[in-house]
């Protein structure tokens, strides 16, 4: 990520083990990947609750919300 910054204005990370599972991403993943880029962080993958959503935001990462909101587990 970090060779990439020059050219990127943000980076998205989609966790394919957890996509369209609803089982959570994993925060630790995202610590990890904000650590990598001082850049626009935007992650997708499970996300399932409100309240991994606002983890997510304490990190200042953004959230890419999918089948948690098909299936009302989070509403907008």
């Amino acid at each position: 990520m970090r060779a990439l910054e020059p050219w990127c204005a943000a980076f998205l990370y989609t966790h394919i083990d957890t996509e369209g599972t609803m089982t959570g991403f994993p925060i630790g993943m995202a610590e990890t990947l904000r650590a990598a880029t001082a850049k626009q962080l935007i992650v997708a993958g499970g996300i399932r609750s409100m309240e991994e959503v606002r983890a997510l935001h304490e990190l200042k990462v953004d959230a890419v919300v999918g089948m948690a909101i098909y299936t009302g587990a989070v509403t907008p």
